[in-house]
């Protein structure tokens, strides 16, 4: 089976890039299953049930979102009742929503869930530790395949992380930093890894804002308001992993990065 897995989809240009990219991927690949980080996708904060719904018809299994999980208070509206969306595990008890998703596929179960990093994020004391919190769930949940969105700011609690649980989670890939790295591969023991998917929407913008607002914040120091850029070239970013049905091993992998 073939996954596709996206990187943050910010704004418009993130909707219209993942639009095009989509159709394209899939007259070229046989894909099975898709997770997409939509986070930003409302207008560069938040998520609201109209874009959940894009994302849903668009046959996006399931979606993740991350620190800013709650900026649009539209998905408290619908986030307790939706069964393909996530936002992180390690949250504090009482969050809206869930921190994971089982689903099937064939006869392969498969559960995804979504962690928040601990260091360099903001209200980082209220998370659980998201090591930990696998555990638990690994304990608990018991799934044929794991796919992991780990939602975090430094490069170090990934990687960490990653070989922490390699051979246990069959795919761990990074969000939230809006820059795809280019350190996709096989860990020793057969886990999938890439320290950040990347960011679909504006190629020429700041992680997607507007970047005349962040110019000015680096240059005066003043707090900036976020627009989303949508001029300029669009990107697509994402990693598409194919996985041994029998075996649930991990066999090929491809980095995506679509400009247009």
């Amino acid at each position: 089976m073939k996954i596709l897995l996206v990187g943050d989809i910010f704004g418009i240009s993130g909707r219209k890039m993942f639009d095009y990219a989509l159709q394209e991927i899939k007259q070229r690949e046989s894909i099975n299953f898709i997770v997409a980080n939509g986070e930003n996708i409302a207008h560069g904060k938040g998520i609201n049930e109209k874009y959940y719904r894009f994302l849903r018809e668009r046959h996006v299994d399931v979606v993740t979102l991350g620190n800013h999980s709650f900026q649009n208070k539209n998905v408290l509206t619908f986030i307790d009742n939706e069964t393909h969306l996530i936002r992180p595990l390690n949250y504090p008890e009482g969050t809206p929503g869930k921190g994971y998703v089982t689903l099937k596929y064939n006869d392969i179960t498969i559960t995804v869930f979504q962690l928040i990093g601990k260091t360099f994020m903001n209200e980082s004391e209220t998370f659980a530790c998201p090591f930990k919190t696998t555990e638990k769930l690994l304990s608990e949940v018991k799934s044929d395949i794991y796919i992991c969105d780990f939602h975090a700011e430094a490069t170090s609690e990934k990687v960490a992380y990653g070989l922490y649980f390699d051979g246990r989670v069959n795919i761990v890939v990074g969000t939230h930093t809006h820059v795809q790295t280019n350190d996709a591969h096989i860990l020793p023991n057969g886990t999938m890894y890439m320290t950040d998917l990347g960011m679909t929407g504006a190629l020429d913008g700041v992680i997607g804002v507007d970047p005349s607002f962040i110019e000015n914040k680096f240059i005066e120091g003043k707090p900036a308001r976020h627009i989303p850029y949508e001029q300029g070239k669009k990107q697509f970013s994402g990693l598409i992993v194919e996985i041994n049905e029998r075996t649930q091993k991990v066999t090929k992998y491809d980095i995506v990065h679509m400009i247009q």
